[in-house]
């Protein structure tokens, strides 16, 4: 009987509008998006290249190694492949950065970009499945109870003896598999598209975490599936089930990811960023001041001490300005988590967070991004230190200036730098991250489910 049913379900949804609707829209959405955000992944893998070439480049012709521990080097992030499916930071993490002894590193868009493209974003297939399919979702399933027994066709079901549990899990299945059935048809093509037209392609790992992306996806699809079966079950009329439908998707999907950031702002407000650079540059002006008055007892100090104080008094600006870095990170954390935990009543915010993190361009990435920023910054330094030593103590052993010079300012080859890597998370790593948003996408599925099931237990056929 169960088979029978699901068959039921089955062809009455492929014969249907809905599905040409889904089908369709699925289809055009899901491989233009994927095949336009591939093409724009193969220019940054082109661009990434270059910018190494040039920078070797520039090393190679620079004769003032001393420079460069104030002017610094540029590092940029590989490319992430996944980002062609959840775009999310990406663009913040890409930037090119300036790692040096006097800068502070910046993670954001850059100024030079096209507004357009923060205008008007492509979507991408996180964007696709949390607005489009979620709807799609309530449109395979809001008329699942109410809408049979308007037709008269749920009384010649139950008029068979057919458990009504039977009747209710039958209808999720067939309805699902058909929900989900033009999605993953659609994303197959796109990516093999995409494959064959662009230079994208994945690795072993990152085959495994796109796996993860469509098991997310499918269950946060799911949700709304089970949503739309306990509305239908809770009304007698299919009009007023697709009007209680769009009304609670606006609130999940609209209205709590955008105001959850608002309020975690009302309640945990963080300094404006011109605060914070009146705050260090008064530091500055008030260890200079210092100097400037304690001129008197530098007139019998040879250029070594000059230069070593010099540097002390740099060491103490970026050690009280650090100090200010970190309080103000520490407040812009607590309005981050804030702003997490309140969004977190949306299975739209569950999905976004945890499809992100597992694409590599999540909240987490972008704090282990700066995490990798900051140990790269000190293994520059050290590298300096131990190369600037090396280097004088050879020229120590050069009679004629000019050699010395040469040997203290020669180009620096690239390969003896530290290399800048970002490596992705393991498997058990992104599991961690996103356990509480898959914990809670679960439940929701369990809520919902057991919400219809009880529903149409007590569900009225001659209301």
């Amino acid at each position: 009987m169960m088979g029978l049913l699901i068959r039921k379900e089955v062809l009455t949804h492929l014969l249907s509008y809905r599905f040409i609707l889904t089908f369709s829209l699925f289809f055009v959405l899901v491989v233009s998006s994927v095949q336009m955000i591939a093409l724009n992944y193969s220019r940054q893998v082109e661009n990434h290249a270059e910018t190494r070439r040039a920078q070797e480049e520039q090393l190679r012709e620079s004769g003032d190694f001393r420079r460069m521990r104030w002017s610094g080097i540029q590092a940029e992030k590989a490319p992430n492949p996944l980002s062609i499916f959840a775009t999310g930071l990406e663009r913040e993490m890409s930037r090119s950065i300036r790692i040096s002894n006097s800068r502070d590193v910046k993670l954001g868009r850059n100024k030079y970009a096209n507004p357009l493209f923060v205008l008007f974003s492509t979507p991408d297939l996180l964007y696709i499945v949390n607005i489009v399919g979620s709807l799609l979702a309530l449109l395979f399933a809001f008329d699942a109870i109410c809408g049979e027994k308007e037709e008269g066709t749920l009384q010649l079901m139950m008029a068979n003896s057919v458990p009504r549990h039977t009747i209710l899990l039958a209808k999720w299945i067939g309805g699902y598999a058909v929900l989900v059935l033009p999605f993953l048809t659609a994303i197959l093509i796109a990516v093999l598209f995409a494959q064959l037209t662009t230079s994208l392609s994945f690795t072993g790992a990152e085959w495994t975490a796109f796996s993860m992306m469509l098991a997310v996806a499918a269950l946060y699809l799911s949700v709304f599936f089970a949503l739309g079966m306990m509305i239908s079950a809770l009304t007698h009329s299919a009009n007023i089930s697709l009007v209680f439908n769009f009304l609670i998707w606006v609130v999940l999907v609209l209205v709590i990811p955008n105001t959850a950031p608002i309020v975690a702002r009302a309640v945990s407000p963080v300094p404006s960023a011109g605060v914070m650079a009146s705050k260090r540059e008064a530091v500055q002006r008030q260890v200079w001041g210092e100097m400037r008055q304690n001129r008197r007892n530098q007139r019998d100090m040879s250029r070594e001490e000059r230069r070593q104080q010099r540097d002390e008094i740099r060491a103490r600006i970026e050690e009280e300005t650090g100090k200010i870095l970190t309080a103000y990170m520490r407040k812009v954390d607590d309005q981050i988590s804030m702003s997490i935990l309140l969004a977190r009543i949306s299975p739209s915010s569950n999905f976004v967070y945890a499809t992100a993190n597992i694409a590599g361009s999540g909240l987490d990435n972008f704090a282990s991004m700066r995490n990798v920023i900051d140990r790269y910054r000190v293994d520059f330094m050290e590298w300096w230190q131990a190369e600037s030593h090396a280097r004088r103590q050879r020229a120590e052993s050069v009679e004629s200036q000019e050699e010395r010079q040469a040997l203290r300012d020669a180009p620096v080859d690239l390969d003896d730098l530290p290399q800048f890597t970002v490596g992705r998370a393991g498997l058990d790593e992104i599991l961690v991250s996103a356990q509480t948003d898959l914990l809670l996408l679960l439940l929701l599925n369990m809520a919902f489910f057991m919400g219809a099931y009880m529903s149409f237990l007590r569900y009225d056929l001659m209301e």
